[in-house]
């Protein structure tokens, strides 16, 4: 399953499932997926994750003290990176408080990372907006008119192979052109609206 747009969401949809018996072994951010491990009748702890998120890198000592804490108090990192982002930890023992201690922390810093990244993809939006608005003379009219990407001239009045090579050839520039507006502008949204779902007024602690 893909990683919510919430991160207290994605931490009670891993614990739903591992209530139904599994526990999360590991976690692919890249893609992002999950890995459940089925749990034997022996097992009778279901371990809790917790998620912590870090805005910023951190010197190599400086993550292994941050990791270390969290296992003194009874955490096992699952997934995790010194470079940011969110960190998975599991409980260890039954009697590991559920509460960590970077609550509010956690949910501040990933508000101000995904603002930060909200804004710098609106920037870029805007930049090749105005990049593809002179280009085309000051009217956006082809914007969403497929063919008038593709500069190789009578291109739609070729035939046969000599369409399909140079339609081929071309296919790659005209989606450079075009593409980088349509992929700034949704991840713009996209993490201007994590930054409001994550918002800290909104977070619960248990």
């Amino acid at each position: 399953m893909l990683q919510s747009t919430s991160l207290k969401k994605e931490e009670e949809w891993i614990n739903s499932i591992q209530e139904e018996g599994y526990k999360l072994v590991s976690v692919n951010s890249a893609v992002p997926m999950y890995t459940f491990e089925k749990l034997s009748t022996k097992e009778m702890f279901i371990p809790y994750v917790r998620l912590d998120f870090r805005e910023k890198s951190m010197k190599k000592t400086n993550y292994e003290d941050y990791v270390t804490l969290f296992s003194d108090s009874g955490w096992k990192l699952i997934k995790g990176s010194r470079s940011g982002g969110a960190q998975y930890f599991q409980q260890k023992r039954p009697d590991v408080s559920r509460g960590i201690f970077s609550d509010k922390d956690s949910q501040e810093s990933m508000k101000k990372r995904y603002v930060k990244f909200g804004y710098s993809y609106g920037f870029l939006f805007l930049l090749y907006f105005y990049i593809f608005y002179r280009s085309q003379s000051g009217t956006l009219s082809h914007l969403f008119d497929f063919k008038s990407w593709y500069l190789t001239p009578n291109l739609w009045n070729l035939n046969g192979y000599r369409f399909w090579f140079a339609f081929l050839f071309e296919t790659p520039f005209a989606l450079f052109r075009v593409l980088p507006l349509f992929i700034c502008l949704f991840l713009g949204m996209y993490y201007l609206i994590r930054s409001i779902i994550n918002d800290d007024s909104k977070f619960k602690r248990k």
